[in-house]
């Protein structure tokens, strides 16, 4: 069978896996759970209640300083705890805020299929068609081991970065800390691009339109800004800063009030933040600083500068997890949803997975099961997940109606924890 037939089998078997599983009707959300709610979703409360023990030993060990656990299963909670501190001497509370990096991103592409729904752009559109900063890039032509010294002049693109590669990762762009340092990857942390304190959005535009793309557009997966960049050009075509474009796409139809881009006074004291021990032993405890939130943003990072709470991260995946639409509040269509995060866009394209479980393609947004693949953790075509650098992971499982959120600060640990948590929630489903 040639590779184009079977990316495209693949891709089907992906969409109709999602079919089959149905769009769970929109119900209300309340994420407290009720007396013996475990049961009446499906689980055995004993095993959800071993997850507790768990946590609390780790906690106890000082792996983790504390955690917020959600599980959603039709729309209805499961299990909704807080274990922990959330500051030393501080107990950690289900409605404590966490940094919750890229987990901004379901967030701001949500924002962004609102507005594609309404004809404000294509996914074919070039880039720079909206952000002429980025009209003349050009393509590093060096290798993962060139040095400054010995790099060949860059290369044309054989065609420009579309609004379809920013989302799904393939638009040349990179992070400076998700892969072996070169000059691309040294240039952008030299001029802090990822920074959210130190350019505004139009001075950090015009620094990466004169630094080149590291692979040609459209060829290479590399998890990378390109949604900064997707929030600088919603920016440019509603006319609005992304704060003012999250908040009127998503945050106030969904009444997520504790989702923001700088905590005030008010909320400070329910800010989870690490220990001296975190930030002593994990060598990405650096993300704190980068991510202050204390302080007011230059720009406002489409890829990582939110805050947020386990409650509207969960209701925010319930709404998408019913097809778009939550107590009567619609957002999106359903299938919109389902090409937004549960089919796989990258079909035919090369490249390193960055942080992406094997078994696993892309969306739009999140990592996305395939049909065929090896996979260390339970769970069905088409379900996704996906975090943040400073500890949060989020999943939903379309086939098991089922959506959790898991908010916790260990960066080096998230992966570790994500697994573990996962196969422990699937072991406790007996229905």
């Amino acid at each position: 069978m040639p590779d184009s037939v079977k990316q495209g089998f693949r891709a089907g078997l992906v969409a109709l896996a999602f079919l089959t599983a149905g769009v769970a009707p929109a119900v209300a959300f309340d994420p407290t759970p009720t007396v013996g709610a475990a049961g009446q979703a499906g689980f055995d409360a004993t095993r959800l209640t071993a997850i507790g023990d768990f946590v609390q030993r780790d906690i106890a060990a000082g792996k983790i300083p504390g955690l917020v656990l959600l599980v959603l299963r039709d729309g209805k909670p499961a299990m909704f705890e807080a274990f922990g501190e959330r500051a030393p001497g501080s107990a950690m509370r289900t409605d404590s805020l966490h940094r919750i990096a890229s987990t901004t991103k379901i967030f701001v592409t949500t924002a962004a299929m609102r507005l594609y729904e309404q004809g404000r752009f294509k996914l074919s559109d070039p880039v720079a068609t909206y952000l002429p900063e980025l009209k003349d890039l050009k393509v590093f032509a060096g290798t993962e081991s060139s040095t400054s010294a010995d790099v060949p002049a860059p290369e044309a693109p054989r065609r420009g970065p579309t609004v379809e590669d920013l989302m799904r990762h393939t638009a040349g762009f990179t992070y400076w800390w998700i892969g072996p340092p070169n000059p691309v990857r040294r240039s952008q942390r030299e001029q802090d691009l990822e920074g959210l304190y130190g350019a505004t959005g139009e001075e950090m535009l015009a620094k990466l339109g004169r630094q080149p793309l590291l692979y040609q557009p459209g060829s290479t997966f590399e998890y990378s800004i390109a949604t900064d960049v997707l929030g600088h050009l919603l920016e440019r075509i509603e006319q609005k800063p992304l704060d003012r474009i999250l908040s009127e796409q998503v945050l106030q139809p969904l009444g997520l009030s504790d989702t923001v881009w700088q905590v005030d006074e008010a909320q400070a004291g329910r800010l989870a933040e690490p220990s001296q021990a975190t930030m002593a032993k994990d060598p990405l405890a650096w993300v704190y600083g980068w991510l202050d939130l204390r302080k007011a943003p230059k720009r406002f990072s489409g890829g990582a500068g939110l805050a947020s709470t386990a409650g509207d991260v969960g209701r925010l995946l319930q709404m998408l997890a019913n097809g778009g639409e939550i107590d009567g509040v619609r957002l999106l269509s359903p299938k919109t949803v389902r090409f937004m995060l549960h089919t796989d866009h990258l079909a035919g394209v090369r490249g390193p997975r960055n942080n992406v479980d094997e078994g696993y393609g892309w969306s739009l947004v999140n990592p996305v099961r395939l049909a065929t693949g090896a996979h260390t953790t339970p769970g069905a075509p088409g379900d996704t997940y996906w975090g943040g650098i400073t500890g949060p992971r989020y999943m939903i499982d379309p086939g098991e109606r089922l959506v959790v959120v898991a908010m916790f600060q260990a960066p080096s640990l998230r992966g570790h924890y994500y697994a573990v948590l996962r196969q422990m929630i699937y072991g406790a489903m007996v229905k």
